[in-house]
């Protein structure tokens, strides 16, 4: 190797991990300032089913078709202990994150036949897929992302484990067993675990597993597929749900949706780069998502196919981790076009849905990590393959930006929707759930209980003298700002309650909880404020993110009487007060 190639080789090393480390420094940060931290989404019936169920009946319901029996265990044990924080939720599901990825780079690293330079670009490539912010309509919640990251964890380990098989003439059990138990963990985690048993089996017949294995492997995947058609409800436990008026699964139809699903991270940062809104006319007009699905299931096919003819793929490679990736996220993304085939026909928008970016992510990573390999036997292919390697990641970095953005201005929402909920006021434009009946049947639920939103105890601030709040202690300093009444638009509350909102000033970070109080003394509603620091702001958000934004509710709100707003915590209450101006006449 001449000097020059040197260089070049350090500098490509040097970048690759650089880059590498940027995805997943940005991603942490950005997850850990995104995560939701009340419940949210589907989480309402969810927890409903557990706090209202026996935990036999309620782990094994399935919701929405998806098994979700280990995640559930999960769940109501943090309901159990932990006031069902999301919090832990997030560092259960942050953890199983790093785990999973960590144990899809092991093969990487411990391939001999790749050099430290393709070792590099593959480390790139797998920071990029796992960490980057197109997923974060999953990975922002933690329910969410116990979910899919034990499917990957399962995935991982069965994928680790595989190759011993082929080395063996006559049945390991043991191994065998462990690949088995890592299916169980995929299948019983999420709906779209199940598609890593076909990922078995087709990857076993690449490895020349023996058929005995590759039988019992078989017969697990029956038993898997009999017993989730034997879950509870039985009216809509079938995965595979059409009728005479529905598209083929072989369809021409479906093959669209299948490339459709499969061109989301391209589409979507495409879009970020042209800075244009994603709305559904977007998506049924642009050419990013069918187009570049195809290209992706056309380099699919190019890279499997004469494996799958000479059948000598080896284990513990970069080139079977990427197989494996691909055939994983493709059988997914094909179990998502089966099951939602309806669903795509009342809202075809819904095809290019984000929460679909988890699986087809880590599809193009694992499309990275086999054009790394074939660069590394073919030198023709070499710098081509670094420059695709680091245009993905520079392709895609800004809808990392974007959605890191959209994230943390999220959180802010939701906490103002919670600070409804504990005030006792349902506000329309702060719903934490598609429908507001999944939100009222479990409410009170959580109230009576003490858990997530009223596990710190703010609703009972309501209704008590300000001056017996913390013991009766008062906090001096600074409390600054303007608030303002506004009327609600909409709801049951619209003609009874009132929002507060505002601005505080503040020079660090702005106290996060306040109470409302009338001329009386008397704590009538609580609210809260967003809080950024500057140094991350400008680093993550470009100084976009609000500081000091606040947000109260008044439930019984009286015209004649004039409000003002004191911080609170607890050092206690503050002496100094900020007089709310009251609604325009």
């Amino acid at each position: 190797m001449g000097k020059a190639a040197w260089v070049a080789d350090r500098a490509v090393q040097i970048g690759a991990l650089l880059f590498a480390a940027i995805y997943f420094v940005s991603g942490l940060l950005y997850l850990c300032l995104s995560y939701w931290d009340v419940t949210a989404q589907d989480f309402w019936r969810l927890y409903y089913v557990c706090l209202n169920y026996p935990w036999l009946e309620s782990t094994l319901f399935k919701v929405n078709n998806h098994s979700v029996i280990l995640p559930t265990l999960i769940w109501l044990a943090n309901l159990r202990f932990f006031h069902g924080s999301h919090q832990v939720l997030f560092i259960i599901g942050l953890t199983l994150l790093l785990i999973s990825t960590a144990l899809l780079l092991l093969p990487v690293w411990r391939d001999r036949a790749i050099d430290l330079t393709g070792k590099c670009l593959a480390t790139l490539a797998l920071s990029f897929g796992s960490f980057w912010m197109g997923r974060a309509m999953i990975t922002t919640s933690g329910g969410f992302n116990i979910m899919t990251s034990l499917v990957v964890l399962g995935a991982a380990v069965a994928f680790l484990l595989l190759p011993k098989l082929a080395r063996s003439y006559s049945p390991d059990w043991r191994t065998t067993s462990l690949i088995v138990l890592a299916g169980l963990l995929a299948s019983f985690s999420f709906g779209t675990g199940l598609a890593l048993w076909p990922t078995l089996l087709f990857l076993g017949w690449y490895l020349r597993v023996p058929w005995r294995s590759l039988a019992i492997l078989l017969v697990a995947a029956a038993f898997v597929v009999v017993f989730y058609r034997l879950l509870p409800p039985p009216d809509r436990n079938l995965v595979f749900r059409a009728d005479a008026k529905s598209p083929g699964l072989f369809s021409i139809t479906a093959l669209q949706h299948l490339c459709t699903l499969v061109g989301g991270p391209v589409f979507y940062s495409v879009a970020a780069l042209q800075e244009t809104r994603v709305s559904p006319g977007l998506i049924r007009s642009s050419g990013w998502l069918l187009w570049g699905g195809a290209a992706g299931l056309v380099l699919a096919a190019v890279v499997a196919f004469p494996r799958l003819r000479r059948r000598d793929l080896k284990g513990n490679s970069i080139e079977f981790i990427g197989l494996a990736l691909i055939s994983l996220n493709l059988c997914a993304l094909m179990l998502i076009v089966a099951g939602r085939v309806l669903h795509f026909q009342k809202l075809p928008f819904e095809i290019a849905a984000p929460r679909y970016l988890f699986w087809s992510s880590l599809f193009w990573t694992g499309i990275l990590l086999v054009t790394i390999h074939h660069a590394s036997r073919r030198p023709w292919l070499r710098w081509p393959c670094i420059l695709v390697v680091f245009g993905f990641p520079l392709l895609a970095w800004q809808a990392q930006r974007d959605e890191g953005f959209r994230g943390r201005y999220a959180r802010f929402l939701a906490d103002e929707s919670a600070i409804s909920l504990i005030n006792g006021v349902t506000d329309p434009a702060r719903l934490l759930a598609p429908h507001q009946e999944d939100v009222d049947q479990l409410l009170p639920t959580l109230r009576a209980r003490r858990l997530d939103m009223f596990a710190d105890g703010l609703q009972d601030w309501i209704g008590q003298p300000v001056a017996q709040l913390f013991g009766g202690r008062e906090k001096r300093g600074p409390f600054r700002g303007r608030a303002a009444l506004q009327r609600l638009k909409g709801g049951r509350d619209q003609d009874s309650a009132v929002k507060v909102s505002g601005q505080l000033v503040a020079e660090g970070r702005p106290p996060h909880h306040m109470v409302i109080v009338n001329p009386a003394g008397t704590v009538v509603g609580v609210a809260c404020s967003s809080g950024s620091n500057r140094f991350l702001n400008r680093l993550l958000y470009g100084g976009r993110m609000p500081n000091g934004r606040l947000a109260g509710y008044i439930k019984n709100y009286n015209t004649d009487t004039r409000y003002s707003l004191r911080a609170a915590g607890p050092d206690g209450v503050s002496t100094e007060r900020i007089a709310i101006a009251p609604l325009a006449r």
